[in-house]
């Protein structure tokens, strides 16, 4: 089971042969991600050269199911934030609220950048660094 990070998710769509790999290896388990890992992806749609095209987004990602936003996934964000914060570590609040998603929901988390890079955070979280 994982919970997918957005930079995951944008090499995927942009046929990067790690993620494409990592993501068809794991496409019998459970896939799931953030509402804020999705708006993340959509933002590439809306700057990117060329009309915006939502549906071909949610058409490729078909395989992920987005998350409800629920309280016990913002407070497990705070909770992990927390606990890096007292070890001298910082994790930018938007990648909390993801990694802190994926502790809420017992999933291994998968990213490809160096956003997640902080000492500590794989005590708290499973994390396949691609």
């Amino acid at each position: 089971m994982t919970l997918y990070d957005s930079s995951v998710l944008i090499e995927y769509l942009d046929g990067a042969d790690v993620a494409v790999e990592y993501v068809e290896a794991h496409l019998d388990e459970r896939a799931v991600t953030p509402q804020l890992t999705m708006f993340e992806v959509y933002q590439g749609e809306v700057f990117k050269s060329g009309p915006a095209d939502f549906d071909a987004v949610d058409g490729a990602l078909g395989w992920v199911t987005v998350l409800d936003g629920d309280g016990d996934v913002a407070r497990s964000a705070a909770k992990l934030q927390n606990e890096l914060h007292r070890q001298g570590e910082v994790l930018a609040a938007r990648d909390a609220f993801i990694a802190g998603a994926a502790r809420a929901h017992d999933e291994r988390l998968a990213v490809a950048d160096s956003d997640f890079d902080v000492a500590g955070l794989t005590n708290l979280v499973d994390v396949d660094f691609l």
